[in-house]
């Protein structure tokens, strides 16, 4: 996206430049491939495996059609070989020191950077891409990450205490005709020691599910399209595994009326050819060249395919807009969200859009700059996945395993090293993640049809409306079927009526919250501390009642008071872990600062769990909104109304929206906010089935999830109901760079 002046300056560019690799011998890659024969198989457990009666594909030069070799292709034999391997040298390997597993890392790095020619060699032959960007940033960013990682490993024991490792060894499949990330296997099991930590299998993304199944596995990280991704959710879904996505690879450039033009005519340039490998090349092209001319569009509308979609390269979309509002609103509204850059010579306006733009990554007049210290991820249809830095300023990280890694064509190498360090780390004594997959969970059907209800109508005790009534937008409210269901005490006894909520109140829920959203977010970390800490000063003045409508539920008074207590305290927690937010300054080397930030999910919606029916929903709340979120919440099913007298305190207290507590049948809540494409973020606590449809629904605007999985949680635990993981789901994590120099 750009400014109209800076669209002819590119049209000048892109029609006299020719871009292709930079001419330099491939005599080494050659060499390598013929120690081969000129025939790849798999690197499995430190050495090559080449099975019979497999088939196999050419990996050809893209510049000349040359056949280089031929690569086999795995089948579900081989992943299993590989990931036996893999399972086999994992206790072993995370039951090291940490010491010992840098020490590792470091070998593995300078192998690296003995063997750089020919990785960059055989990486720009095979993929066509410039020797040059290979060279220059891939090599160099592998060793990097491999020394930075060494460090943390080295001080693991003190940094990373109250986490534990998922595992992790790892098991790569990569795309057929990808001879590099075989080598790089080969160089590490030329270490000698551990040769099961790193096995790399060649093959089609459809054995990407047959790679999750394999026993053993429990995290799978996958870098490839969109659509892909949304395939592997769904399939995945109740598996039990841990999925990270890293999807897409477009760009998008804001370049204003103060911007330095040639300088950002160059971000473009640079930024349509980055990791990429078709070749390209200006003027006409015969139809059956692998090159591609250089394509500039512009005026289009927002909602148009260019503008909505991923397109190839090297097609740049160029709009125009007039002010920061409305360029924020178009970059804000495209489904992508993983890095972005901003060029303007006015660093105000320039760090205003940085900060509104919903992306993983912002530069400031520069473009691709990449360090090991620096989170690179992204958000929305790009995926939640992180890899590079810690994911968190503060406490620590969120989960991790024996890996399995279905990486994409035209990957470049770092992707294959580079994942979070914090996604593959889970608090210490997490349960063993077991398949929670039901067999019969009918996807089309969950939560469908609605239990029949009551209508409204009069009920025993006190309530803010006859009945109560669903808290939307500030007010308590009517639901729009006009219906209610009853609440039953221990004995079986009528308690009260709650509002019987469905799709049309949730869609008033989000649109409220949206609403609610620009405000909350813009407020400061202390004025987000003062509604945490006024809300527990009215908690506390409940006590009494809130304690008596849990014993009414079997809670028995003193620990009905106690759970009341800990609420209060959750409450306070928050507000003063709200106060204490700021963001984290890095410097990246001599490139220039580098702020670290971390912002809300944006509306984020909350299925409780039955069981402790006001502390589940308080230490939910409390780092939601300490976060910056805006919140659509369902109370526990079996016991809301604690929940809904405090939501009487919220109408004077939160502004409106900003809150928005449903009732009714949590199947079909659950299945309108998961399958709501407006809900950003989704936590739910509740049955295996539900578990198992969230991750399923999610897939359609690949929002982040949390379920449990049907597992219980220890709420009045700190570590589980006001522990470090709450935060780190409660935000991601944004950088903006600010690089020095020319």
């Amino acid at each position: 996206m750009a400014a109209t002046r800076a669209a002819p300056r590119a049209r000048e560019i892109f029609s006299t430049l020719e871009y292709g690799p930079v001419p330099e011998s491939h005599a080494c890659a050659l060499a390598w491939l013929d120690t081969q024969d000129r025939h790849l198989g798999h690197y499995v457990n430190g050495k090559w495996l080449k099975p019979d009666h497999r088939n196999s594909v050419p990996c050809q030069d893209p510049i000349t059609g040359e056949n280089l070799a031929s690569c086999l292709q795995a089948q579900a034999e081989d992943v299993a070989a590989a990931a036996e391997a893999a399972r086999t040298v994992l206790e072993n390997w995370s039951r090291l020191p940490g010491a010992c597993r840098a020490q590792h890392l470091t070998r593995l790095a300078k192998m690296i950077q003995k063997h750089q020619r020919l990785l960059w060699t055989l990486e720009s032959l095979v993929t066509g891409r410039a020797v040059r960007e290979v060279r220059d940033r891939d090599v160099p960013l592998a060793q990097q990450l491999l020394q930075y990682h060494a460090v943390q490993a080295h001080s693991q024991e003190e940094v990373l205490a109250g986490w534990e490792p998922m595992g992790c060894t790892v098991v790569v499949l990569v795309p057929p005709a990808s001879p590099t990330p075989l080598l790089l296997a080969q160089l590490a099991g030329e270490l000698g020691s551990f040769p099961g930590i790193l096995n790399v299998i060649s093959g089609p993304t459809s054995l990407g599910p047959v790679l999750a199944s394999q026993p053993g596995v429990q995290k799978v990280a996958f870098c490839g399209v969109v659509e892909e991704g949304r395939a592997l959710r769904r399939t995945l879904a109740g598996k039990g595994l841990e999925l990270s996505l890293a999807l897409g690879s477009e760009s998008l450039l804001l370049v204003t009326e103060a911007a330095d033009v040639d300088s950002a005519v160059e971000g473009v340039v640079d930024a349509a050819w980055s990791d990429r490998s078709p070749v390209f090349q200006a003027g006409d092209v015969p139809s059956d060249s692998p090159f591609y001319p250089p394509t500039l569009v512009s005026d289009l509308p927002p909602a148009s395919p260019c503008t909505q979609a991923e397109v190839p390269w090297p097609l740049v979309v160029a709009s125009p807009f007039r002010t920061a509002k409305e360029a924020l609103a178009m970059a804000n509204g495209t489904p992508r969200g993983g890095s972005a850059s901003v060029w303007s010579e006015r660093l105000g306006p320039a760090l205003e859009l940085g900060y509104g733009l919903r992306m993983g990554t912002v530069w400031i007049n520069a473009h691709g700059l990449r360090d090991p210290a620096v989170p690179m991820g992204g958000c929305k249809e790009n995926g939640s996945s992180w890899h590079g830095g810690p994911d968190v300023s503060a406490p620590l990280p969120t989960r991790p395993t024996p890996l399995s890694t279905p990486c994409p064509p035209c990957v470049p190498l770092t992707l294959s090293l580079s994942q979070g360090l914090y996604e593959y780390l889970q608090p210490s004594g997490t349960p063993a993640r077991l398949p929670h997959l039901s067999e019969n969970l009918n996807y089309d059907t969950f939560g469908l049809a609605v239990p029949s209800a009551l209508p409204a109508g009069p009920e025993t005790g006190p309530s803010p409306a006859p009945p109560y009534g669903l808290f939307v937008g500030g007010r308590f409210q009517a639901p729009g079927a006009r219906s209610s269901r009853p609440i039953q005490d221990l004995q079986g006894n009528l308690h009260s009526y709650v509002a019987e909520g469905g799709a049309k109140d949730i869609r008033g829920a989000v649109e409220a919250a949206h609403q609610a959203a620009p405000s909350w977010v813009g407020q400061s970390p202390g004025a987000r501390a003062a509604v945490l800490w006024a809300l527990a000063a009215a908690l506390e003045r409940r006590e009494s009642a809130l304690a008596s409508r849990l014993e009414r539920h079997g809670v028995e008074l003193k620990v009905a008071k106690a759970e009341v207590e800990l609420g209060v305290r959750r409450l306070r927690a928050w507000g003063a872990r709200a106060q204490a937010q700021g963001h984290t300054l890095q410097v990246a080397e001599l490139r220039g600062p580098v702020l670290r930030l971390r912002e809300p999910l944006g509306v984020l919606a909350i299925v409780c769990p039955d069981e402790w029916p006001l502390l589940a929903f308080v230490s939910l709340l409390a780092p939601a909104l300490a976060h910056g979120n805006t919140v659509v919440l369902v109370p526990s099913g079996a016991c809301p109304i604690p929940a809904l007298e405090v939501c009487q305190d919220m109408a004077t207290l939160l502004p409106a929206g900003l809150v928005n507590v449903v009732t009714g049948d949590r199947d079909h809540l659950t299945r309108c906010l998961a399958l709501h494409q407006d809900v950003q973020a989704l936590w739910y606590f509740g049955s295996v089935q539900g578990s198992q449809f969230v991750e399923w629904a999610s897939a359609g605007n690949l929002k982040p999830v949390w379920v449990n999985r049907g597992l219980p949680r220890a709420w009045d635990q700190d570590a589980e109901g006001a522990g470090p993981e709450l935060g780190l789901r409660a935000a991601r994590t944004k950088a903006l760079w600010l690089p020095m120099g020319d």
